[in-house]
């Protein structure tokens, strides 16, 4: 192999290897699980899994923990930890499968909207 073949075939691994990043960056989603399954959870389990839902006053806060509550979460609402927001704070047990938290970015996104609120994500314990 040509020292031009080897520095070709490097250039065309650091690509890829930056494409991944920037898929994992634009997936949220698929980049919790992705670390979650490098720290050992095993992913077929059932895990408590947090959701952040921000809005601007305490009403928007507890109009979507009806909305949320009635599809199943549990929720607590309580100032955020800083700044003048509130938080919503959604919990689920579920097996955290892609295509489920997708949907539910989804869903929890556009109700932050419709409140003037924002869907920060979510998190989960490590489940052995």
């Amino acid at each position: 192999m040509t020292v031009r073949s080897v520095v070709i075939l490097l250039s065309a691994l650091v690509g890829l290897f930056g494409l991944l990043s920037r898929a994992q960056q634009s997936d949220p989603d698929a980049a919790v699980l992705e670390q979650l399954k490098k720290a050992g959870s095993n992913l077929s389990k059932p895990h408590k899994i947090d959701f952040y839902l921000y809005f601007p006053d305490e009403n928007a806060a507890r109009r979507a923990a009806k909305e949320i509550k009635d599809a199943g979460f549990g929720t607590e609402v309580r100032p955020a930890a800083t700044g003048s927001d509130w938080l919503c704070l959604a919990t689920k047990t579920m097996v955290p499968e892609l295509s489920s938290l997708k949907k539910i970015r989804s869903d929890f996104t556009s109700l932050a909207n419709a409140e003037k609120g924002d869907y920060d994500g979510w998190e989960a314990a490590i489940v052995k």
